[in-house]
């Protein structure tokens, strides 16, 4: 109970002064009272559901370098950052959950991870990079070079909850992961003023910048939460702005992209993953019902995130799932927006670039969707990507929304994403809170063996 005693105090605090739920509530109350409205889909899968999953796993069981037991993050193309290594995570705990891999398999599978984790390169921040090779482990560029390339602390976040939804089905392994996790100096992460920060790495020079935007830097907050380091500011919805599109109040990053060098588009990824690991509830939160959200606010965001998206087929006949997405040829990856640069329904590069004709039905945020909420709407999502598979190679990423055409490349991210919605069916939310004693609480507890880096016993 130690470990929430603090983060309880904290948050009621932070909602007390209204920092998370008064300063939206004006724009977002209407949405708020749709709460009543999401029913998500629970229940044993189906036999159809059961040959998604399958289908699913077959990106697995193709992309797992033997030598590593890593799994490349697009098919055929052995890289791996630390965003992947979280999907493949979850992917592993469907997998097993639904009798895709034995346990034996499993237990391998996961030993093998664990281990790459206790023993990978990190940067000379003490971090892990950005990317590693999947064949030899060590740290490489986007082009598979050996590189010291840099880090996210968006991604380490992800990573952490994975981590943390691991140890929770998994609690044999729980000591083996925390000291994985105690090797990385956290204070190059998180700033004393409680921003996340990333950083990248060039001709032997070291350049932070603060990581984030509205939407996925609250999400990632979850994962150092777990560890008891409070992310002020990125637990903080301000600054935002209001956009309203078909009638639908919608938040975005307020900050100016001309200071922060951020792009800033609303996507759905965050909202979803909040969705399908909290329930949008506070991370210490012990409620297991899908109709009651703790965090009105972030629950409030995704409902207008997933109206926003239903209204424009209502109104235009335009299929919509917005997501992030990798494309076969340049810019190599997109943000499909609901809302960015001023412009709704816009697809940007990273470079802040529009390609509006890579636009998707993402197979990724259709499955998630109709997992989140039971609605007819969503029953159609399914219809029109259900069919989208290469049966021995996995889920395509989806259909361009100005053609119906696929785009054929194969993801880790997708295939897992569709396995993370059908755990989510299967079980509810994935992430629970956690009172049990842990390896890492023996440490911070220790007065002459404490970690240091940043992990403050003041927490705990």
């Amino acid at each position: 109970m130690q470990r929430y005693t603090a983060l309880i105090f904290i948050m009621i605090w932070l909602q007390g002064c209204g920092l998370i739920y008064q300063g939206v509530q004006s724009s977002a109350s209407g949405v708020s009272q749709s709460q009543l409205f999401r029913q998500g889909r629970h229940g044993e899968l189906s036999e159809q559901e059961l040959a998604w999953a399958n289908t699913a796993w077959r990106y697995f069981s193709n992309n797992t370098q033997l030598s590593s037991g890593l799994v490349n993050s697009i098919d055929n193309y052995p890289t791996m950052d630390m965003t992947s290594l979280a999907d493949y995570l979850i992917a592993l705990q469907a997998a097993k959950q639904f009798e895709l891999i034995t346990s034996r398999e499993h237990d391998e599978r996961l030993t093998m991870t664990i281990d790459f984790l206790a023993n990978m390169p990190l940067t000379r921040q003490g971090v892990p990079n950005k990317v590693y090779s999947t064949s030899h482990r060590g740290m490489v560029n986007y082009a598979n070079q050996p590189a010291e390339l840099g880090w996210s602390a968006v991604d380490i976040g992800r990573l952490l909850i994975a981590l943390a939804i691991t140890k929770q089905k998994n609690a044999q392994f729980a000591e083996y992961i925390d000291k994985a996790v105690l090797r990385w100096n956290f204070c190059n992460l998180v700033s004393d003023e409680g921003e996340l920060y990333g950083g990248n790495i060039s001709s032997n020079q070291v350049h932070r910048y603060k990581e984030g935007r509205l939407g996925i830097e609250e999400y990632a907050s979850y994962g150092y939460l777990d560890w008891g380091i409070i992310p002020h500011r990125n637990i903080n919805l301000e600054p935002y702005k209001v956009i309203t599109i078909n009638g639908i109040d919608l938040l975005f990053d307020g900050r100016d992209p001309r200071f922060t060098d951020v792009l800033r588009p609303v996507f759905s990824t965050p909202y979803l993953w909040l969705g399908l690991e909290f329930n949008w509830d506070d991370i210490d939160d012990l409620n297991s019902s899908d109709a009651n959200h703790s965090n009105k606010s972030l629950a409030a965001m995704a409902d207008s995130v997933y109206l926003v998206q239903q209204s424009r087929w209502e109104k235009e006949r335009i299929y919509t799932a917005r997501g992030e997405h990798v494309v076969s040829g340049e810019p190599y990856f997109v943000y499909d927006a609901i809302y960015a640069l001023g412009t709704p329904w816009i697809t940007v590069a990273e470079d802040g670039s529009s390609h509006d004709h890579l636009a998707l039905v993402s197979t990724r945020i259709a499955f998630q969707m109709w997992a989140l909420w039971k609605t007819a709407y969503t029953d159609q999502l399914l219809t029109l990507v259900q069919e989208m598979y290469h049966p021995q190679r996995g889920w395509y990423e989806g259909r361009y929304e100005n053609s119906s055409a696929y785009e054929k490349s194969i993801t880790l991210k997708t295939n897992a994403g569709v396995l993370e919605a059908l755990l989510y069916k299967s079980n509810g939310k994935l992430y629970r809170a956690n009172d049990d004693k842990e390896y890492r609480d023996v440490r911070f507890n220790s007065r002459f063996d404490h970690p240091g880096k940043c992990l403050m016993e003041t927490f705990r």
